[in-house]
């Protein structure tokens, strides 16, 4: 009987630990997709200043198109050139990527389809997770390449820029690979990913270091809110380990349902994990 008695307890510890190990990979959004965010970035020389916006893609056949536009600028002159990635969120959260267009001056601009999209960037970014985005496109002079990126997440700290200190940031080494017809090369550079914020840091494979100066980021449009406290389910006023043995004891159910996806999971649990007083 006694054992009986603790069952719920321990369940609702037990879950306690689940939600914690779920926050850490899947609460964070390092790549904040609302379209009309923009970033803007300064190399730490001053000469270079980056800015990447997301804007709508009209007249396609795919919903919800965005174009991930990097535009690169030389202060004090006319000279500019923008890299273009077409991309839109999957189901995970994830990003995948549609189209490329990158600028090469000289040898023109480099574009890509990728039919189906492949992975921009995945909805979880846990340490040492590794995944590749391998681009065949066609430059002038240099003809044919193939570039393949090996995208790791190396390490998780915090970075200190012009526009804060952001905790938590994962860090990205990106090894490149272009392969040509005359000759291959080899690139590494790095970028630092902060939760909720998205790119905060950037060094290029010329050791050049780009730091956030400012940004801007839209409300998620998607957002709803059910009630002024859907996570209290005992109505005390106060959300506490009572609500999650109410929420544990549900598990697998139809109610009580708090993001309406019509069963008791772990998503309700990070719901209440975030409301607790």
């Amino acid at each position: 009987m006694k054992f009986t008695k603790f069952v719920p307890w321990l369940k609702a510890v037990l879950i306690l630990g689940l939600i914690y190990c779920f926050e850490l990979t899947a609460a964070a959004n390092y790549y904040p997709a609302e379209v009309g965010n923009t970033w803007v970035y300064l190399s730490a020389d001053g000469i270079e200043k980056r800015t990447y916006t997301l804007e709508t893609v009209e007249h396609s056949d795919v919903d919800e198109l965005m174009a991930l536009k990097i535009t690169n600028e030389a202060l004090g002159t006319d000279v500019s050139v923008t890299d273009t990635y077409i991309i839109t969120v999957d189901n995970d959260g994830g990003l995948l990527l549609h189209e490329s267009a990158v600028d090469y001056g000289v040898f023109g601009i480099a574009e890509a389809t990728f039919d189906p999209p492949v992975t921009f960037f995945p909805a979880e970014l846990p340490l040492g997770h590794t995944w590749q985005i391998v681009v065949e496109t066609e430059l002038k002079i240099v003809g044919p390449v193939t570039s393949t990126s090996t995208i790791e997440v190396v390490a998780i700290e915090d970075v200190e820029t012009s526009a804060g200190v952001f905790e938590d940031c994962v860090k990205l080494q990106i090894s490149q690979k272009d392969v040509g017809t005359i000759a291959a090369a080899r690139l590494i550079y790095y970028q630092w990913l902060a939760p909720d914020i998205g790119l905060v840091k950037y060094l290029n494979d010329q050791d050049v270091l780009y730091e956030l100066q400012s940004y801007n980021l839209i409300e998620p449009s998607d957002r709803t809110v059910k009630s002024e406290r859907p996570a209290d389910l005992n109505g005390d006023g106060v959300v506490n380990i009572l609500d999650l043995v109410i929420l544990a004891n549900a598990f697998g159910k139809d109610s009580p349902d708090l993001n309406g996806d019509g069963v008791v999971n772990i998503l309700d649990l990070v719901i209440i994990s975030n409301a607790l007083d």
